[in-house]
């Protein structure tokens, strides 16, 4: 696949002198980083990646590279509460209180539901529950019902450090990362080409398309973990004989997220004449998209919609005019503004449906209970010849981010030069 992981193997590769060859089901590189442009708009719509977390130092060496700029988004943070939006203090404190007490020892393993369910810091800390919940569902994509404790203690929330706790964004479009990184293998990329069936034994690999046959001494698979928990028939899946128990076992303990976003254009910057006017994120307990967020640094009428977990699912099974009717309706309660004349300020939206896309089936990974370890359990080689790679791959800290995925195809690319 062509997505930020497999660029970035196939790269490496081509840097040390191996023929490769990259093969795309899609009609674009990038996976899921996908940038949108509108000439309405002054600001690229991002429909996948959009942040760039922490230190990020894959990413920011190519932004460094390739002449691309990185704004951090300023830290003011709102919430809304009843008819009430108030200021969010100290937010990475508060959600420490309870993110801190996850232990990565757990023995048993246990979702992160049963740790709630513990009530960890008590009274003074439901407020504090209730934010980490809404962390976890909306940062990670993930159920809380599912995911492990033990996964979440590693690497969940950035903690005390300043530096992971930064969020920036590429100014210009996420879009010109798998951009940079195509240069070297570009003319390797074959798009639109649907790999359905991979044959292998070791020192040989036959991957077969709707249209060739590819044959090479071994494969490196960046397929996210949606298609490849696919069953045969189910669109987008791919089979691969002989199995590998060992990866089954591990994509076993690995679930996709589901993320459901919508991003809406207006007329103006309803937000600017209030106490809102700076605002860069606001959230709260919506039934629908409990977090919000504007285009700040830049003064840009955009808002964009999210929720993830089991509300991100619920939604994703509705039309895209469902869900930007939805989304209307969310920010105009966080907002505090009238839902009529917020859907008369309307320009247009846009939304992707991650769920239903066959070669995504779903938004990014999270370890289930027990599975803690099983993103680096598929990171090891299959007989010199198999090489998994992508954002599952990576430790808890950054499964599910752009700079994993391109750290993991790396490391792939490493593993089998060092085979070669």
């Amino acid at each position: 696949g062509a997505g930020v992981s497999g660029l970035a193997a196939a790269r490496a590769l081509r840097e040390r002198g191996v023929r490769v060859s990259l093969l795309e089901a899609r009609d674009r590189i990038g996976g899921r980083v996908f940038t949108h442009r509108d000439a309405r708009s002054a600001v690229p719509i991002e429909l996948g990646a959009e942040f760039v977390h922490g230190s990020s130092p894959e990413v920011t060496r190519i932004a460094r590279e390739a002449g691309l700029v990185v704004v951090d988004i300023p830290e003011s943070r709102w919430e809304h509460r009843g008819r009430r939006r108030i200021r969010s203090k100290d937010f990475w404190g508060r959600l420490d209180h309870i993110m801190g007490r996850l232990r990565a020892d757990r023995t048993p393993d246990r979702s992160f539901h049963e740790f709630l369910a513990t009530a960890p810091g008590g009274r003074k800390f439901a407020r504090d529950r209730a934010l980490a919940l809404e962390f976890v569902e909306g940062f990670q994509a993930a159920d809380a019902l599912r995911i492990s404790e033990r996964a979440l203690a590693k690497g969940g929330s950035p903690a005390g450090d300043e530096a992971e706790q930064r969020i920036g964004r590429v100014v210009d479009g996420y879009d010109h990362v798998p951009g940079w990184l195509a240069r070297s293998p570009n003319d390797a990329v074959r798009l639109r080409t649907v790999v359905r069936h991979i044959e292998w034994e070791p020192g040989a690999v036959r991957v077969e398309s709707a249209r060739r046959v590819f044959t090479a001494r071994a494969a490196i698979i960046t397929l996210p973990v949606g298609v490849l928990q696919a069953r045969a028939g189910d669109p987008g899946a791919v089979s691969i004989h002989p199995t590998v128990p060992r990866a089954d076992q591990s994509l076993s303990l690995l679930a996709s997220g589901t993320v459901t976003r919508v991003v809406m254009l207006f007329r103006e910057e309803f937000w600017r004449r209030g106490k809102l006017a700076k605002v860069s994120f606001l959230q709260g307990a919506d039934p629908d998209f409990p977090v919000l967020w504007t285009a700040a640094p830049a003064r840009e009428p955009v808002v964009v919609a999210w929720a993830g977990g089991p509300r991100g699912a619920a939604l994703a099974l509705l039309s895209a005019d469902e869900r930007r009717d939805r989304a209307i309706a969310s920010a105009a309660r966080q907002f505090g503004i009238p839902r009529a004349r917020l859907s008369s300020l309307l320009v247009e939206s846009w939304t992707h449906d991650w769920e239903g896309d066959p070669f995504s089936r779903g938004a990014y990974s999270y370890p289930l209970v027990g599975g803690s370890k099983a993103g680096a359990a598929l990171a090891r080689p299959i007989n010199g010849t198999l090489y998994f790679a992508g954002e599952a791959t990576v430790d808890e800290a950054d499964s599910g981010t752009v700079h994993g995925a391109i750290r993991a195809g790396r490391r792939a690319a490493a593993q089998l030069l060092r085979r070669l």
